[in-house]
């Protein structure tokens, strides 16, 4: 089963667009100063995506994102103490389980919502509606400085990656998933390195211009007990190795009373032998 959905891309490539993040709360929204365009692509049900298709181990991931379960013990995501106490280390655990990494470092949530009223109640910030991918080649490597600190520099010298564990909060999703490019339908071509600004950071991006090859996929109905990993960055070949883009999309056949979209994404450091 497939849907069509109008996803948002750079309407050409240019040099260093800016990427203008949202903080929080009912009106938050993101901009670009650079004109975009939309796009109707077709995404396919990746809970259909043969073995073929899925063979790679992750963490190494070929096509940059796949579907776990991952059950918590976390009743209230909004509590921090429960997310230092008992996600960060279930995380932790899951990840070194899934990929063989030696060591995992989790050091961003951040939670979303689609509906405003929910987001003005809860400060929560809107699901990223445009085609994006979290990392560029450099700014992995920043990110791996500031926030592993004394240290980064010899972990620089070996592989890492960081990795998003996306979990939603609402049983089932019923709009607003997550749509995710195999990072192998990637031409050299298709992304664009942005300078991001919010209001607390400025940091770096990719963008990206669209291509008939790029190949989307989207799981249906997600539970709370499932998470999807999506690989950003990977440092082999200096930090150039292909990564998903993915974008939040509306569905064309969601409820009229479809429930908000909730969810927490969790990005950690990754490293191997």
């Amino acid at each position: 089963m497939s849907v069509r959905a109008e996803v948002e891309y750079l309407a050409a490539k240019t040099e260093r667009p800016i990427y203008y993040a949202s903080g929080a709360g009912r009106d938050a929204t993101h901009s670009v100063d650079q004109p975009m365009k939309i796009v109707s692509i077709q995404v396919n049900d990746a809970r259909q995506r043969t073995g073929a298709e899925e063979v790679g181990e992750f963490g190494l991931h070929p096509s940059g994102f796949q579907l776990h379960k991952m059950p918590t013990r976390v009743q209230n995501f909004l509590d921090p103490e429960q997310i230092s106490s008992s996600y960060e280390a279930e995380i932790e655990t899951f990840l070194k389980a899934l990929t063989g990494a030696y060591r995992v470092h989790v050091f961003d949530h951040t939670l979303r919502a689609s509906d405003p009223d929910v987001r003005e109640e809860k400060q929560l910030r809107e699901p990223a509606d445009l085609v994006h991918n979290d990392y560029t080649p450099s700014s992995g490597f920043t990110c791996l400085e500031q926030k592993v600190g004394a240290g980064s520099e010899a972990l620089a010298k070996g592989r890492f990656q960081i990795v998003n564990v996306w979990r939603p909060l609402v049983d089932p999703v019923e709009d607003y998933p997550l749509a995710l490019c195999d990072a192998r339908s990637l031409g050299p071509n298709d992304v664009v390195d942005v300078e991001r600004r919010s209001p607390t950071h400025t940091g770096e991006i990719q963008l990206a211009v669209h291509s008939a090859g790029q190949r989307w996929y989207y799981y249906p109905a997600m539970r709370p007990d499932e998470v999807i990993t999506i690989k950003t960055f990977d440092s082999l070949n200096g930090g150039n190795t292909s990564c998903s883009i993915h974008t939040a999309i509306k569905l064309p056949d969601a409820p009229h009373n479809a429930k908000p979209r909730e969810s927490i994404e969790t990005r950690s450091l990754l490293f191997f032998h």
